[in-house]
């Protein structure tokens, strides 16, 4: 694994050396680590609309940045228990593999009836591949799994802002395509059964706890939306924006195919429907000059998005021709930050920030799916995470010259986590909490080149964390417990990247 990472640090490096005469701006915050809301930037327009009214001329804007994503070990190791406390059976997993991320962004801003325009294209796209094992106590019943994610999503922004009775105010309008896919396929080693696109195992229900990624084949149409204005009330500056988005047109599909063997058909499910949802949330970033150039800066933000996946069709395979598949997914999160820090700037040429925020993230997952109504399968939280986060930002940026400045930024999170995992299946109910910590560090280091009219901004980044949760359950059918669990659940994963931006 160091060797990868040299190797990858080594072509970051020289991809970035070689675009060099060509970079700038987003790229400014990149280097410093992304301390919005604690560090003054120009694109802070891209989250509140009003900050573009005080612009001149004409600009264009590039933004590219790329990470990869290596996850050495995502595993869970289930342990079952008689109701007298004796291991009965174990059931691990073992998963590893990585992602690709893209992030780009181009676009120009020009006067127009006494305000200013922005008109941007963005993509971000990801790739993601996993594979694993699991094993099962005084069995052969070996297995396997690959998992994959794919995502591209388009949008086209227009930012209008002006100023109006001495109070700066920001309109966005967009349009976003977003084609979703996650796909899974599961098989025992002797290719006696093999699975696509199914969450529970064919024959043992403790494979049932532990989807590592919900299916679907998702495409739609999303309609974006901020308003935003910037108050100032001597000495105090206020940014406000309120965002939204639903989705407008959709189309999904999940399909499903049992062979066995391998090669045989036996189930075989193509099932249509719709994608719904929205989106809803604010940005408030204050900043209260102190003097000799130290500021106090504050935000307070929260995201809220929810989206439902549903659909239905008939099997067409031998065994369960002209059965009538139904199923829903439906994905909640809620983000919350609030905080604050101190940032002081040595004349024009030095900057030093610090900033200490409290993150609260809520995620549920309810996915359900049933065959000829007779069978159902009813996950309901699966799982309920519920995490609280403090995040300490430093940042900072050295001008050497009018055309030349260096940069970094150090991000440290701990978080405490807690989740719940509920299934049903078949009157037989498990419930298992677990809790644990989350923490990760992150390092970055940017630049600034001026060679007029251009400015280049290049920066490099790497991070690492891992969540650790356990937690003890128990299986349970009309009320009478059946098992007892203990659940052991680890993720690590490394990244590093880099990217640049440009302006003219």
């Amino acid at each position: 694994m160091k060797k990868v990472c040299l190797s990858l640090g080594i072509l970051g490096f020289l991809i970035l050396s070689i675009a060099l005469p060509a970079q700038s701006w987003q790229g400014r915050m990149g280097g410093m680590g992304d301390p919005f809301g604690l560090v003054e930037d120009e694109s802070d327009f891209l989250i509140h609309p009003a900050g573009i009214a005080q612009g001149d001329g004409v600009k264009f804007y590039g933004d590219y940045r790329f990470t990869y994503t290596g996850v050495t070990d995502w595993n869970i190791k289930l342990d079952q228990f008689n109701t007298a406390g004796t291991l009965a059976d174990f059931f691990h997993f073992d998963t590893s593999g990585h992602e690709y991320k893209h992030n780009a962004l181009v676009g120009t801003a020009f006067p127009l009836e006494g305000g200013r325009m922005e008109l941007f294209f963005t993509y971000d796209g990801v790739r993601g591949n996993y594979g694993g094992n699991e094993d099962i106590l005084g069995t052969n019943d070996f297995a396997a799994y690959d998992l994959r994610k794919n995502v591209d999503n388009f949008a086209l922004r227009l930012l209008y802002g002006r100023t109006l009775g001495g109070m700066d105010v920001g309109l966005e309008l967009g349009m976003a395509y977003r084609d979703e896919q996650q796909e899974t396929w599961w098989n025992q080693t002797n290719m006696s059964v093999g699975t696509q696109n199914y969450i529970w195992s064919w024959n043992v229900p403790e494979r049932s706890l532990f989807p590592f990624m919900i299916p679907y084949d998702s495409k739609y149409w999303e309609l974006l939306w901020k308003i935003g204005t910037v108050l100032k009330l001597a000495p105090v500056t206020i940014e406000a924006s309120l965002r939204g988005s639903a989705i407008v047109s959709s189309d999904n599909d999940y399909n499903y195919l049992y062979q066995s063997p391998i090669g045989r058909p036996g189930y075989n499910a193509d099932v249509s429907g719709d994608v719904t949802g929205c989106r809803i949330g604010s940005d408030i970033w204050v900043r209260y000059p102190w003097g000799d150039g130290l500021t106090f800066p504050a935000l307070f933000s929260f995201d809220y998005a929810e989206k439902k996946r549903d659909g239905n069709g008939v099997g067409t395979g031998p065994s369960d021709l002209g059965l009538l598949y139904d199923y829903t997914h439906k994905e909640q999160s809620f983000d919350l930050k609030v905080g604050g820090g101190v940032e002081k700037k040595f004349g024009s040429t030095g900057l030093l920030a610090a900033g200490i925020y409290y993150n609260y993230l809520w995620a549920d997952d309810d996915f359900r799916l049933s065959r000829d109504i007779t069978e159902i399968s009813d996950n309901g939280d699966f799982p309920l995470h519920r995490e609280h986060r403090v995040i300490l930002r430093l940042a900072g940026e050295k001008e050497f010259s009018p055309s030349l400045a260096l940069r970094m930024g150090l991000n440290f999170f701990y978080g405490w986590v807690k989740e719940d995992f509920n299934f049903t299946n078949a009157m037989v109910t498990d419930n298992i909490p677990t809790v644990g910590p989350h923490w990760g560090i992150e390092a970055s280091l940017g630049g600034t080149i001026k060679i007029p009219p251009v400015t280049l901004e290049p920066f490099i980044n790497g991070g690492w964390q891992h969540c650790h949760l356990d937690g003890d359950g128990e299986r349970s059918s009309a009320g009478a417990i059946m098992n007892l669990w203990d659940m052991d659940k680890s993720r690590k994963e490394w990244s590093v990247g880099g990217g640049f931006s440009i302006k003219f």
